[in-house]
């Protein structure tokens, strides 16, 4: 398949509004209402200091997607240590998906996190179609995520 001609960057501070967007994406299932900016479940997936993310803009240099990891509260998953484990929070603006600016976007993060960290996690809701692509990127179910409909997946990264 062709790749998407998108850029990947690291995010500025200019690109803040930006990702608070993708972060009421990341949150939303299927067709409900975005949550508001505000909304307690996408301050909790906003990246906490220290994390910045990866930016996906098109050619006309709009950002199109984005990736992170954050701290979830209480963790997904941790490690053999009880550390927790960082948690994925990907979107792709509507319009852009399925070109597989996703894929890259998380390729990018495996690269950069893999520099510090043995093991990640996701969350997915069952009905997310995302789910299929975590698992061809090497994510595992390993058992019940947030709510009765959360799947916990988890990928090693070395």
């Amino acid at each position: 398949a062709p790749q998407p001609t998108v850029q990947l960057r690291a995010a500025t501070s200019a690109d803040d509004s930006f990702v608070v967007e993708m972060a009421r994406h990341a949150c939303v299932i299927e067709d409900r209402p975005l949550p508001g900016p505000e909304d307690d479940e996408v301050l909790e997936l906003l990246p906490p200091p220290g994390v910045v993310p990866i930016i996906a803009e098109d050619q006309s240099g709009t950002p199109v997607g984005a990736v992170w990891t954050y701290q979830g509260s209480p963790p997904l998953r941790s490690d053999a240590d009880s550390v927790p484990l960082p948690e994925l929070c990907i979107s792709v603006a509507p319009g852009h998906r399925g070109v597989g600016i996703g894929g890259m976007l998380l390729d990018a993060l495996f690269a950069d996190l893999a520099k510090g960290h043995d093991t990640m996690c996701t969350n997915v809701h069952r009905r997310n179609p995302a789910k299929r692509l975590y698992e061809r990127k090497g994510f595992r179910i390993v058992g019940q995520g947030n709510g009765p409909l959360g799947i916990a997946l988890v990928k090693g990264l070395r």
